[in-house]
């Protein structure tokens, strides 16, 4: 491989973080259960695990969310967005499709961490489940004028997890981001004084949106900036398969925070 190529590649390799690309759904006709296998390439088996996907999360929506057209529309566009982009189904995108019936999804509220728990060492089973709940989240979303469904699931350093998502009001500027409606939610929760800011706790975001990365706007950017520059930022499409991740810091560069006030004054 030339070199130029190589440094692509390398650089590719540290912003993408993909899912085990062995690990596949697939539904059984005999035992009518999805199951995960390594390998499949049958036309009729993926096509097969499609339909009885939707029919599964479909058969499972409570009476309110069969009679909500609105959200029951919402599911059929992500589940048609994400068949039109791949052709066999992986365990991520299984379970984010899963999200949109109450019945079928898993709350994350904690998950176990280590006393050393970072930015820097979050594993890649916690990064799917902060991408599982932001989608979630997502499906709670008020977005009547958009369509625009977001979801956001934070992560604090004692693994407690807070997700929101976006909501819209007719007066657009009143609009709020799923990540400041996460941020709202940890804050009113744990926050005593300045020291949910002042211990930098929020350790990680993920954020979850249809049609391309999570990127957070940048009035989100600047509002995650308050809590923790160094944490690190999530963003996935909705299948979850590819995640691009960056520090906080690299997506709002010279980014303006508590310190540049400390960094004012004169004594």
């Amino acid at each position: 491989m030339p070199l130029f190529f190589s440094l692509i590649f390398i650089m590719a390799s540290s912003v993408f973080a993909s899912s085990n690309t062995n690990e596949f759904i697939v539904f059984n006709e005999t035992s009518k259960q999805f199951e995960k296998v390594n390998n499949f390439d049958s036309t009729f088996q993926m096509e097969n695990t499609w339909r009885n996907l939707k029919k599964h999360v479909e058969n499972n929506f409570n009476e309110i969310e069969r009679d909500n057209f609105p959200l029951r529309n919402c599911f059929l566009e992500d589940f048609k967005y994400i068949k039109t982009k791949k052709t066999n189904l992986k365990n991520i995108t299984f379970q984010m499709i899963k999200q949109w019936s109450k019945k079928l999804q898993t709350p994350v509220y904690k998950i176990e961490v280590d006393k050393n728990f970072s930015s820097e060492n979050i594993s890649y089973d916690i990064k799917q489940k902060l991408l599982i709940e932001a989608n979630r989240a997502r499906t709670f979303a008020y977005a009547p004028y958009s369509k625009f469904h977001v979801g956001a699931a934070l992560i604090t350093k004692s693994g407690d997890v807070y997700s929101g998502c976006n909501f819209e009001n007719a007066a657009y500027g009143n609009t709020i981001c799923a990540e400041r409606s996460a941020i709202a939610k940890a804050v009113s929760s744990e926050n005593r004084g300045i020291s949910f800011q002042d211990k930098m706790d929020i350790v990680a975001v993920a954020v979850v949106l249809r049609g391309g990365i999570g990127s957070p706007c940048g009035n989100c950017r600047q509002a995650l900036y308050e809590f923790n520059p160094n944490m690190l930022v999530i963003m996935a499409d909705i299948d979850g398969e590819n995640m691009v991740e960056k520090k906080l810091f690299e997506i709002l560069p010279y980014g303006f925070g508590p310190i540049s006030f400390e960094n004012a004054k004169v004594e």
